[in-house]
């Protein structure tokens, strides 16, 4: 009888146990949608998602500098039962911007074109595109001017005469 109670008070301990660790289980769908609203917070990491299984939080997607990868990746190892991250992000920088550079390209060949009426200048993008018509002998100096404002390139499609 004193075995059986026994047995009974285990088994009665067992049952409760595993009926309280069962019932904290968590589910990864809940843990992925708190590492995706953690990661909303930050308008730098919009291209970035996660996905989560059995725990472990795969992110990808872009940002624009290695900081931002690595701020992704603690945003979400900080998330609560998230056991691992593991970062496929890929660091793309952003496209540079031309503006300042063509406005300036742009002003000084006003001036170096004030000599040469039949050359026409394109920029775009830092590269110079010249079309038009030239002699021979002014061809050396105009590249020479066009070559000093330091554009990213110069495209040459004047016709000498």
């Amino acid at each position: 009888m004193k075995v059986f109670r026994l047995v009974s008070m285990l088994a009665l301990i067992l049952a409760v146990g595993v009926a309280t660790t069962s019932c904290k289980k968590v589910k990864d769908a809940d843990v992925q949608a708190a590492a995706q609203m953690a990661l909303v917070a930050n308008p730098d990491l919009a291209d970035v998602s996660v996905a989560v299984l059995d725990q472990v939080a795969t992110l990808s997607g872009t940002v624009k500098d290695d900081a931002s990868k690595a701020y992704a990746e603690t945003t979400v190892a900080a998330v609560e039962n998230v056991k691992s991250v593991v970062n496929n992000i890929e660091v793309v920088p952003p496209a540079p911007d031309f503006t300042a550079i063509d406005t300036a390209l742009n002003s000084g060949l006003a001036d170096a074109l004030k000599d040469h009426a039949t050359v026409k200048a394109e920029v775009k993008d830092g590269v110079v595109t010249l079309t038009g018509e030239i002699r021979k002998r002014d061809l050396q100096k105009l590249m020479e001017k066009v070559n000093a404002l330091n554009p990213q390139q110069v495209v040459n499609n004047i016709t000498v005469k």
